[in-house]
């Protein structure tokens, strides 16, 4: 079987069925065709099947290892593993460009086939923007970026997988991250659709809903699991540094969390429909703009492909989903205005609004940051790095307000707070985040970020969990025997605003960690065997090293022992590998971890002497972070498990009428 030529047909016959998809669904909006708008629907929907097929041939021709592709020559070799064979589906421009085609089609399809699809008046233009979105994705697959490309010769091996690449959260990372992004083109759809149609009610966004906790649960858990990447592979002791790829991910994150804040405004007031559209369409255009950067060869970082003329095709893409969707917002602006205003700035739609303001500065501020290397380049001709101090500046600030607005927004009632209410509400949680804040100062604690950023914790995990406690409460007046199953009936009957605030929580616990970085103790060295350090509370002594070879890499291990009041508390193993078929060199740290503190170890050198050159870091609390990841993932089960709304199916296309045949003269 040739599947070069197999796979290169499939994607010809997936861009076929794309453009008729885009032909049909326009014609039969033109004619109000319901025959012609069926068509289109499963011509996206036959596109979608065969773009998996030709994903499925791709990663049979690298686990075959069929080295006549260029592809899998590139990023496969006999010796790599099963899994990182499979990671190799995205770790190179073409690959990953089918992968990021095919999770789109699935989320387009799957969005027609299911609840938004419902929306026959919507539906319709949705298929048609789909489409051309896909088609010009197939259309760079099909004649720039081809994965099936044939090798001019055929080489015994192949150069296997880059070897930072080669990591458990790799095989999970990228995946989530692409299903997350890919996902916001059924939300984008279908607002523009309702732009274009000119029904400009809650229609869009209600029917999209769960497509859009979806795609932004996966973006969440995508970002926190490529932290823990960083953390783990790149041996720098942190889990985000600011590079321009991970703020190519946090920026339509940022975007798409203000904008499932703000909808509730609208869904419970009727206001922001402006500022919500704009939401939705920038959010998608900042996953166009992060999937540019990242193929585009403009930026440096360990996450970007190799330059490519092909990245730089994305920019016209960028541009006709920048332009055209926000020409439509303008052209519908004066429809899209609300009548009704924020009654109070004691509101809940006063702190939705705020905690808006506070993403949006956020977003501005990284979209600056990430670019602004790139103008001066392009202006003066003069390379400049923007650094974490820059970003941290506004992140710090502007994270702190929203953690505080997170434990707010719950105690306060919509339209107008009473001052009765307030002090009633607030009274609990301010006294336990005010405990510990003095409680930690007491006990000798001097950063005033950490302490006031504890304290907030304190304060938003009491108002969160006093939701639940009232909760319960109620359904136990309601029949509900006991605190647990009145808890249990109340999370079951509103699992949106419950796993909203289980997400909360996990944020809490997350910023509990982030907060150690305050903390943070390093040291870089050299140790011969038997001699020690200490750090901290720990104190590490090297023992010996050792070398020996493996089929794909020679193995150079130190190994240390760590004590803690003088008793041994692990053993850990850090390497510095060869990689034998990318001649690259390649840290593997050795970690120690509890809910307290991380002891982070990694080899840099060997000396000939037995010499061993450390950097050890002392990493108080990270381990709440991937606590706080864990708890948000629940949440965002719970949010998805919600049932959604009922609503009128909107009108229906004619279909077009039959021509009788002309009666034969008698």
């Amino acid at each position: 079987m040739d599947l070069a030529a197999a796979g290169k047909l499939l994607i010809a016959s997936a861009t076929v069925g794309a453009v008729w998809a885009l032909i049909s669904s326009v014609m039969g909006i033109h004619r109000e065709d319901s025959r012609l708008v069926s068509s289109g629907r499963r011509a996206l929907i036959a596109c979608s099947a065969i773009t998996v097929a030709a994903t499925a041939l791709l990663l049979i021709a690298l686990y075959s290892r069929d080295f006549s592709i260029g592809y899998v020559a590139s990023y496969s070799s006999r010796s790599t593993s099963l899994t990182y064979t499979f990671t190799a589906l995205w770790a190179g421009m073409e690959g990953s460009l089918l992968f990021w085609t095919m999770l789109s089609s699935i989320y387009a399809a799957g969005s027609l086939m299911r609840g938004a699809g419902r929306k026959r008046y919507l539906a319709p233009i949705a298929t048609a923007i789909f489409a051309g979105v896909l088609l010009f994705f197939l259309g760079l697959l099909a004649l720039s970026a081809s994965p099936f490309d044939r090798t001019k010769v055929i080489p015994s091996d192949g150069s296997g997988l880059t070897p930072l690449l080669q990591s458990p959260f790799m095989a999970i990372h990228p995946v989530l991250l692409y299903l997350g992004l890919t996902g916001l083109i059924v939300p984008f759809g279908f607002a523009a659709a309702s732009l274009i149609k000119g029904n400009l009610d809650t229609a869009w966004f209600t029917a999209t809903r769960r497509w859009t906790v979806l795609a932004w649960s996966f973006l969440t858990i995508g970002i926190l699991l490529g932290s823990a990447w960083a953390y783990m592979e790149l041996g720098w002791g942190g889990y985000w540094a600011w590079d321009p790829v991970e703020n190519a991910s946090l920026l339509p994150w940022l975007t798409g969390t203000a904008f499932l804040h703000s909808v509730m405004i609208q869904e419970r007031r009727g206001m922001l429909k402006i500022w919500n559209v704009g939401l939705v369409l920038g959010t998608y255009c900042l996953a166009i703009f992060g999937t540019f950067l990242t193929r585009s060869g403009l930026l440096a970082s360990v996450h970007t492909f190799s330059e490519s003329p092909t990245g730089k095709y994305l920019l016209p893409l960028l541009a006709i989903v920048l332009v055209g969707s926000f020409g439509l917002l303008g052209y519908r602006m004066d429809q899209l205005r609300s009548r009704r205003h924020i009654d109070s700035m004691l509101s809940r739609e006063s702190m939705f609004m705020f905690n808006n303001l506070a993403f949006i500065a956020l977003a501005f501020t990284v979209l600056w940051g990430t670019l602004y290397p790139v103008i001066v380049e392009a202006i003066q001709g003069v390379q400049v790095s923007v650094g974490p101090p820059f970003y941290n500046t506004v992140a710090v600030p502007t994270g702190l307000a929203l953690l505080a607005l997170t434990g707010i927004g719950p105690l306060v009632a919509w339209r107008r707070g009473s001052a009765r209410n307030l002090k009633r509400q607030f009274t609990v949680p301010l006294t336990v985040g005010s405990a510990i804040t003095v409680a930690l100062g007491a006990a000798g604690m001097r950063s005033v970020g950490a302490l006031l950023c504890l304290g907030l914790c304190g304060f938003v995990a009491t108002a969160t969990l006093g939701e639940f406690y009232r909760g319960a409460r109620a359904q136990m007046g309601l029949g509900a025997k006991g605190f647990p199953r009145g808890l249990i009936r109340a999370v079951s009957r509103s699992r949106r605003r419950y796993g909203g605030y289980i997400v909360h929580l996990g944020v809490v616990l997350i910023f509990v960690g982030l907060t150690g970085n305050v903390f943070q103790q390093s040291w870089t060295g050299t140790l011969n065997p038997g001699e020690s350090y200490r750090l901290g509370r720990f104190n590490m002594r090297y023992i010996e090293s050792r070398s020996f070879p493996t089929e794909e890499k020679m193995v150079n291990m130190a190994i240390v022992d760590v004590f803690e009041s003088g008793r041994r508390v692990a053993t850990l193993r850090p390497q510095r590998n060869f990689h034998l078929a990318q001649r690259q060199a390649q840290s593997e740290i050795g970690l120690r971890t509890t809910l307290s503190e991380d002891f982070y170890v990694v080899l840099t050198r060997l000396n000939r002497q037995g010499g061993a050159t450390f950097k050890i870091w002392v990493n108080p609390l990270v381990a709440w972070i991937w606590i706080g990841g864990a708890v948000m993932a629940a949440g965002m089960i719970v949010l998805l498990s919600s049932k959604p709304p009922s609503m009128p199916p909107g009108p229906v296309l004619r279909a077009a009428p039959r021509k009788e045949p002309a009666q034969a003269a008698v």
